[in-house]
């Protein structure tokens, strides 16, 4: 049976809410913690509640959720960690000195240095009393181990192996011992049982390279990653017989590897760019518990702890490394899947169905979960929701209003089982709000009209007035849809409001109202059309431009009303008025069958010119007049002028013949003076005599240039310069002449 429950509101609630407002404090999450200053990192070690990092000189210390919390400086060199299991002491191998360092935890204090008389300490372990020390510096083959009791006030150094060519890596559990060199492709791992400082030999395992090693507890499980392959490789101890594998071909890069306390869970670590880069084991059978990939960086090798149930790892990337904690690593997933409508309503129930389910496939039983709701405005509040025996559930929520809501639902994390969360977020619409507009079909320009609606909240009058926004819209023979806005209107207690409005022309009326809704209600609107008449009549026309002085323009226009077609013909009058001055009456006009209208004028000034054209109106429309408008210019004059040979020796005549023109290129008639510059190749100019035209506007001139050097092709320019007459603009025209060598083929 599905257990049902209506979701309500708790006392919490908050602004901007994080994604799981209502879960517990942050204890169930995993972390990342930026690393500050460091550029290299060695090891970790945990005991105690608290994680170590050794960083080139320092051992960083933080709490069980991975905050920092003390530093432990001056310790050049620091490499391997050791801790006792109670976390009240670890000790550090100082590469650089040749010592191990002893730190009590309580005070982050280091209490002693104790020389192992051996160069480069690197790798440490820890059984009792025991410290197990891997020495030797990069590539000289003076490498070894050796053992040492941290219980002696001047512990005596016991050596185990030598002459290695690296420091080897060291684990010891349980009675025995496996040391391995990590710098060597193919490896030898040697496994011993040890006595107190006694070491007796086992045999030795050979793997083609080797990142990491550890052991179980207990002593009879030995874990290499092997770093020319992806997978972990798990040995017995008595027989050294391979046993099993984690991992599968799929996995990325084998790095580290660590276990829990109790041996129970094997922490794998992999350098990978986007698989996982932890995976805890079920040591027994080497099923997978849990994945975890962090948000940033590289798995760095070795460097991997237990504390608890968490694991944590140092990631390396952009120059930075951080403490990377995986929350509740060893216990099996939980997961909520959740279903939900594609839409909901606001003030409607909205269902959404889920189920908690559990990674090694047990019934998740009846549990508690908690949701929380997030509106579009940040503000969350606390629901809850119970299972059936089966782990289904169905949420049954009144969303409190519209827009983008999210469903944040949270397990909290038990003693076997990590948390599990999911989130579904749901658009839900406005609820519908009507809105009615209505009122007369038919107007009359300058005669007010009234228009009435109501606004209706699921059959009520809003509790509040509301505000309403009104446009018109106008469709006539002068506006083509012309939007306008008109004055709020607002509603009563009823929810009703009136509009008022005078249309002061005629044609086509569309008003519209419109509410804009709130967070519960959409926006609706609502329209009313209104035929609107008008006696109105207008002229409007144009004149074809440019317009001359003394040249006929052209007049056009029509009378046109608001609304329908004019009918002619019909009889126009028209006034001319010359740079504001007094008004002269033209002749009538009579318009066309569309009471269009067009007529010529010539005009002896320049200026702005206005024609008001009149109508007089007939039985259905007023009379109304027009204005219409242009600026008569002087006509434009252009003087053209003309050589037969514009190439010239030195001493020959420049001979040009010209006229002046007007428009349509007629020449201007009459004896017109005009003025003549000669410029020369440098740009220096000299005024010559003028020349007069004769009646028929041409001219003829004559000029010997002074002589220049012909080798550079001089050029001369005659300019020729009309000021004009109170109907011709003034003009210049030119003509070019070369000064060439008499030998110039041109």
């Amino acid at each position: 049976m599905t257990a049902v429950a209506t979701l309500v509101a708790a006392a919490a609630v908050g602004v901007a809410g994080p994604a799981f407002a209502a879960a517990p404090p942050s204890a169930s999450a995993d972390t990342m913690t930026l690393l500050p200053d460091v550029t290299d990192v060695a090891d970790t070690a945990a005991g105690g509640g608290r994680v170590f990092v050794s960083a080139t000189d320092r051992v960083i210390v933080a709490d069980a959720t991975g905050a920092i919390t003390d530093t432990v400086t001056g310790l050049a060199g620091a490499n391997g960690l050791a801790s006792t299991p109670g976390g009240d002491r670890l000790y550090v191998a100082l590469y650089d000195s040749g010592e191990v360092a002893e730190i009590d935890t309580s005070t982050a204090k280091v209490t002693r240095k104790i020389d192992v008389g051996r160069r480069c300490p690197r790798h440490l372990a820890l059984s009792g009393s025991r410290l197990w020390v891997g020495y030797g510096c990069e590539s000289v083959h003076e490498g070894g181990a050796l053992t040492l009791d941290v219980a002696a006030a001047t512990p005596t150094m016991v050596g185990i192996i030598d002459n290695t060519f690296g420091a080897p890596a060291v684990a010891v559990a349980g009675g025995v011992l496996a040391l391995g060199e990590t710098d060597l492709h193919s490896s030898v791992v040697h496994v011993y049982s040890v006595d107190g400082q006694q070491a007796t030999e086992r045999g030795t395992i050979e793997v083609p390279t080797l990142n990491d090693l550890a052991l179980t507890p207990d002593g009879s499980l030995l874990v290499v990653a092997w770093g020319a392959d992806f997978l972990h490789f798990a040995y017995d101890t008595t027989t050294l017989a391979e046993v099993r594998r984690y991992g599968d071909s799929s996995s990325a890069w084998a790095t580290a590897a660590a276990f829990s306390s109790d041996g129970r869970h094997l922490a794998a670590g992999h350098r990978s760019a986007d698989g996982p880069a932890l995976v805890i084991h079920d040591t027994a059978n080497g099923t997978v518990v849990n994945t975890a990939n962090a948000e940033r960086g590289y798995l760095v090798g070795g460097a991997v702890s237990f504390l608890g149930n968490d694991a944590f790892a140092v990631m390396e990337g952009a120059e930075s490394f951080w403490l990377w904690r995986v929350a509740d690593a060893t216990l099996p997933a939980s997961a909520i899947s959740l279903s939900a409508p594609a839409s909901g309503t606001a003030l409607d129930p909205l269902r959404i169905t889920g189920r908690l389910t559990l990674a090694d496939g047990a019934a998740a039983g009846v549990q508690e979960l908690q949701v929380t709701r997030t509106i579009p405005d940040g503000t969350w509040a606390t629901l809850s929701v119970t299972t059936a025996a089966d782990g289904t559930f169905t949420l049954t929520d009144v969303p409190p209003l519209s827009g983008q809501i999210r469903y944040d639902v949270y397990w909290n994390p038990t003693a076997d089982y990590q948390r599990g969360t999911a989130s579904v977020t749901v658009p839900v619409d406005g609820r519908t709000a009507t809105l009615t507009l209505g009122g007369p079909s038919n107007g009359r320009d300058g005669s007010r009209l009234s228009l009435s609606g109501v606004l209706g909240l699921d059959g009520k009058a809003p509790e509040q007035p509301q505000t309403l926004a009104v446009t018109r819209t106008i469709w006539n023979n002068r506006l083509d849809g012309a939007v306008e806005q008109l004055p709020n209107v607002s509603t009563d207690s009823r929810g009703a409001f009136t509009v008022l409005d005078t249309p002061s022309q005629g044609g086509r009326y569309v008003y519209t109202v419109t509410w804009h809704g709130d967070s519960v209600y959409a926006s609706p609107s609502a329209s009313h059309e209104v035929a609107v008449t008008s006696a109105d009549s207008h002229i409007a026309g144009q004149v074809a431009e440019p317009a001359y002085i003394g040249v006929p323009v052209r007049v056009t226009g029509a009378v046109t009303y608001d609304v329908g077609a004019c009918q002619g013909p019909t009889v126009v009058h028209v006034s001319r008025r010359i740079n504001g001055g007094a008004a002269t009456r033209l002749p009538d006009v009579t318009t066309d069958a569309s009471c269009g209208f067009g007529f010529d004028d010539t005009v002896g000034r320049t200026g702005p010119v206005t024609y008001t054209v009149a109508w007089d109106g007939n039985s259905t429309h007023r009379r109304t007049t027009g204005a219409i408008s242009v600026t008569v210019q002087k006509q434009p004059s252009f003087v053209e002028a003309t050589s037969p040979d514009r190439t010239l020796l030195n001493g020959q005549q420049a001979v040009i013949e010209g006229k002046v023109t007007g428009l349509n290129g007629e020449s201007i008639s009459g004896r017109l003076k005009l003025t003549v510059q000669r410029i020369g190749p440098d740009g220096s100019s000299v005024t010559l005599p003028s020349v007069t035209t004769a009646a028929d506007g041409t001219f003829s001139y004559r000029d010997s240039p002074p002589a220049m050097d012909a080798s550079t092709y001089p050029q001369f320019q005659y300019e020729f310069s009309w000021s004009g007459t109170a109907t011709y603009r003034a003009t210049t025209g030119s003509v070019f002449f070369y000064i060439v060598p008499p030998d110039c083929d041109c």
